[in-house]
């Protein structure tokens, strides 16, 4: 991640890296270790994480020979090194030291127990002492009389009870009626069993050990390289760890809570008369007080997580010339709850030095809604398709500090299915959204290693490693593009946590998906930005935060608010920003009750309206709250406004497998605008032409293409874009002078290459050594072909050409290719596709015979069978199977 230059670069420009991929360590001889490096280096690759996981001898001698041999070779060749913070995933183990040396600092809880009794009762006797486990602490025991003899819970009854517990017996006069007795018990059990010696992360002393296990021994051994080559530290998933899940939600009985003693601290001042007795009403949903309580416990630990873990590393790195990157767990809604969750995304960032998020194995084509099984479970289409990456971007967008950039993890544990094809369409996914820097998951040097594959170089045996770099050039510039400039998007979404906490919600991503899928593009704002005014203020009626402004504020429906940003919308209203609550306006603010307050002023403010979720994008339209129109809305068209050196940049993509997007689209620009190609880094004409609103053009992209639309720069050279079968061939036929151009009309022919192939499979040892009697085109992974084969496979072909279509311009489209596709004609290459569309213009055909070459190259998934994450997803076939065709037209008077 180095310094960009944040020019709009010429076509043919060498620009910076913006890959900054895992590299993992086993213990691999030096040897090996200098040989990935290059590899690295040579695909494209400007910096790398050392991922300590699987390593042996972490922080001692084998680690540090190692880290010697990596820093060295990283400096030879200009890299920058980032390092891996512990040596499990997740972060927090302390390298297993918090256990040894500072057993205090470990992961601890607060659990319930319950006894149901019925008084009166006289000098009754409970036994308390025999709840509480190995290690356990009693920390209070709290009595409720039970309304009707249920769950709910007579509020005005509660009283503690701690001080009566002699020797682990209460000694209390039970009084009339049916009573509940709780035990609240610190504890180091019932939590993730995993991650129970982790170091505590709502602790500030003991994170403060964790760093001086982690952070302060690597510092002692290359303090003169940090901020050198070592540019600083990255953080994986930490969590609270108190269940092995991502639905873990206040208000259910049998699970612990994070907990320490700056938990109860800041739960007594922020609670209205205290939490002293409410504590079990954390583990209960029938009294309407729950929702405040869940929400004010929530609040709390969400914020010690911040500052005392993320918040507390982050000044460290920064103190000591350093920087820190990663993420959370974000996956099925977790970045809002405890369990594998930190309890608030945008809180959790703010330690950061950039926002963070991965994508592994959670976002596919196609998977938009509901839920999918996969090898992690079920997960939640709809958040990871249209929420994940626009929550991460969004952090990067609102914090000055971030200066705009978002890291990805990425790529990872897909399986050797996962080929550049998908690598692709992923980087347009997350790009299109506001991603800018891609850690691709990952460089290993173990031989043949199964864990969470593809990797990349695989030690030379990845079939698609040679085309490699034409993915890493095309991931550098679009992030390239995107970074250095300023986001521009029209509406601000509410994120949903603090709804989450105590009511009845709407996540966020419901309302991204119902603006993007109408070419409205928007960011995800944290009510913090509001409560606490940072950065934020009323511009000429747009909502201002860091370099962002925004037409409108959009909140998802939430049943509870609290009052502070209730507050700060009706400000906001009235100071001219449009604020529209969706589908309905908050039933309860929290810690209020019998006081319609807040939510009368909003209901009597015009500046906020109500609008349902299926209306939104309208609405939005009809308020002019866009800055690209399109003549309808295209679900699969993606788009970004971008701005660097006051010139616009759009981005566009097709995320559909299998549709074409055709679609007339209104820019309000002025000027000489292009197309910009990042995959052939070519310039092309966009057509299109002036009106009052704008600029007016068509964009045609067939599936996984995506294109730019931008100010020409200087000097740029506009090259002819190879057509969209079926559509106008090119713009020289329709300059071409009909009436003096006396040349045989040959545009629109169609020539088609159906059998007759020479079909070769390539061995290990570069011969073709499969050789096999197939003339037609079919799937080479069939039954009765080459099941378990992967590699490169050629096809050859005859084509005969008259004068005339010689002459004229050839257009070639393979149709199906899965998936790497590598075309020459006559000996002169033609270019390389990793995606679809598969079409090449051919320059060197010339009348009579010529001879095509089609190269073909798939995933090591055909022989790499049995691994858990490939069996979770059928495969794609592999080969060329067409229908391959040749396009033939004329040229103009200056291509003859």
């Amino acid at each position: 991640m180095k310094n960009r230059n944040t020019d709009i670069f010429m076509s043919g420009e060498e620009i910076p890296s913006s890959l900054c991929p895992l590299f993992w360590q086993h213990g691999e001889e030096e040897s090996v270790l200098r040989e990935e490096i290059a590899r690295m280096h040579e695909g494209g690759i400007g910096s790398f994480i050392v991922e300590s996981r699987p390593h042996p001898d972490f922080l001692s001698f084998g680690w540090w020979r190692d880290l010697d041999i990596i820093l060295s070779e990283a400096k030879l060749r200009g890299m920058e090194v980032w390092i891996f913070d512990d040596n499990a995933y997740p972060s927090g183990l302390g390298a297993g030291r918090i256990r040894e040396l500072y057993p205090d600092s470990r992961k601890r809880y607060l659990s319930k127990q319950q006894i149901d009794a019925v008084g009166p009762l006289k000098g009754a006797s409970l036994q308390i002492g025999q709840w509480l486990g190995e290690g356990d602490q009693l920390f209070r025991v709290t009595a409720g009389r039970r309304a009707n003899g249920n769950d709910k819970l007579q509020e005005e009854t509660l009283t503690d009870l701690t001080s009566l517990v002699k020797d682990g017996m209460l000694y209390w006069d039970i009084p009339e009626g049916p009573w509940r007795i709780f035990l609240l018990i610190i504890t180091r059990n019932g939590g993730e069993e995993w991650t129970k010696d982790y170091v505590n992360p709502i602790s500030y002393d003991a994170v403060g050990h964790y760093i001086d296990i982690i952070y302060e021994e690597h510092y002692k051994r290359y303090k003169e390289e940090f901020g050198k080559t070592i540019k600083g530290f990255f953080i994986d998933e930490p969590r609270f760890g108190s269940a092995s899940s991502y639905e873990t939600t206040l208000g259910k009985t049998g699970y612990v809570y994070p907990w320490s003693e700056e938990v109860m601290e800041a739960l007594e001042e922020e609670y209205p008369g205290g939490m002293s007795c409410r504590l079990p009403f954390l583990w209960s949903s029938e009294n309407e007080v729950c929702r405040d309580v869940q929400y004010a416990y929530m609040n709390v630990v969400s914020k010690l997580f911040a500052r005392d873990f993320t918040g507390q590393i982050g000044k460290w790195c920064r103190s000591h010339g350093v920087k820190v990157i990663g993420h959370i767990v974000e996956d099925n809604g977790a970045h809002a709850r405890l369990g594998f969750g930190p309890g608030h995304y945008f809180r959790s960032m703010e330690g950061f030095d950039t926002a963070g998020l991965d994508v592994v194995y959670q976002v596919w084509p196609e998977y938009k809604d509901g839920f999918h099984t996969t090898p992690f479970g079920y997960l939640d289409s709809e958040f990871f398709y249209w929420g994940l990456s626009k929550m991460a971007s969004s952090a990067a967008h609102l914090d000055p500090a971030k200066k705009g950039i978002t890291i990805c993890e990425i790529f990872g544990a897909y399986g050797w299915q996962e080929g550049l094809k998908l690598m692709k369409w992923l980087t347009d996914h997350v790009c299109v959204r506001g991603i800018n820097v891609l850690v691709p998951h990952a460089f290993s040097p173990k031989y043949q290693d199964p864990d969470c594959p593809p990797h990349f170089y695989a030690r030379g045996e990845n079939p698609q490693w040679k085309y490699f770099r034409k993915w890493s050039d095309y991931a550098n510039r679009v992030c390239h593009l995107l970074s250095g400039g300023t986001h521009h998007a029209t509406a601000a979404v509410l994120y949903h946590a603090e709804a989450e906490w105590g009511g009845r919600y709407q996540p966020f991503e419901k309302a991204v998906r119902a603006l993007m899928e109408s070419q409205i593009d928007c960011d995800v704002i944290p009510g913090d930005c509001f409560a606490d005014g940072k950065g934020l203020s009323a511009e000429d009626g747009r909502l201002h935060i860091g370099d962002e402004y925004y037409d409108v504020l959009i909140v998802p429906y939430a049943q509870c608010l609290p009052e502070a940003l209730l507050a700060a919308f009706d400000r906001a209203a009235k100071d001219g920003i449009p604020v529209m609550f969706v589908d309905d306006y908050p039933e309860h603010v929290y810690y209020k009750y019998g006081d319609a307050g807040i939510l009368d002023v909003l209901r009597d403010n015009p500046g906020v309206d109500v609008c349902g979720l299926d209306k939104t994008a309208e609405w939005m339209k009809e308020r002019g709250f866009h800055d690209i129109r399109a003549d309808k809305s295209y679900p699969d068209l993606r788009c970004l406004h971008y701005e660097k050196e006051k010139k616009s940049i759009y981005f566009f993509t097709n995320e559909s497998k299998y549709q074409t997007v055709r679609a007339e689209i209104t820019l309000k620009e002025k000027g000489n605008l292009v197309f910009y190609d990042a995959m052939e880094d070519k310039y092309y004409a966009a057509g299109g032409k002036q009106i009052k609103e704008g600029f007016v053009f068509k964009l045609i992209l067939e599936p996984y293409q995506s294109l730019f639309v931008l100010h020409a720069p200087e000097d740029a050279v506009i090259s002819r874009r190879i057509p969209v079968m079926g559509e106008e061939m090119t713009v020289a036929d329709q300059m071409a002078d009909k009436e003096t151009d006396k040349r045989p009309d040959v545009s629109g022919k169609v020539l088609s290459l159906e059998g007759g192939w020479q079909i070769s499979a390539d061995g290990p040892d570069g011969e073709h050594k499969y050789l096999r009697d197939i003339t037609e085109l079919v799937n080479i992974s069939g039954p009765d072909i080459l099941p378990n084969y992967s590699g490169t496979v050629s096809y050859e072909k005859l084509f005969f050409l008259e004068k005339e279509e010689a002459l004229g311009n050839v257009f070639l489209d393979l149709g199906d290719v899965y998936e790497t596709g590598e075309v020459s004609v006559n000996g002169i290459p033609a270019g390389i596709r990793i995606c679809p569309p598969y079409t090449f213009e051919l320059r060197g055909c010339r009348e009579g015979e010529n001879r095509l070459l089609v190269k073909v190259t798939n995933t090591l998934a055909k022989e790499r069978q049995g691994n858990i994450f490939d069996r979770a997803m059928p495969q794609e076939p592999s080969g060329l199977l067409g229908p391959v065709r040749l396009y033939l037209s004329r040229n103009s008077f200056g291509e003859q």
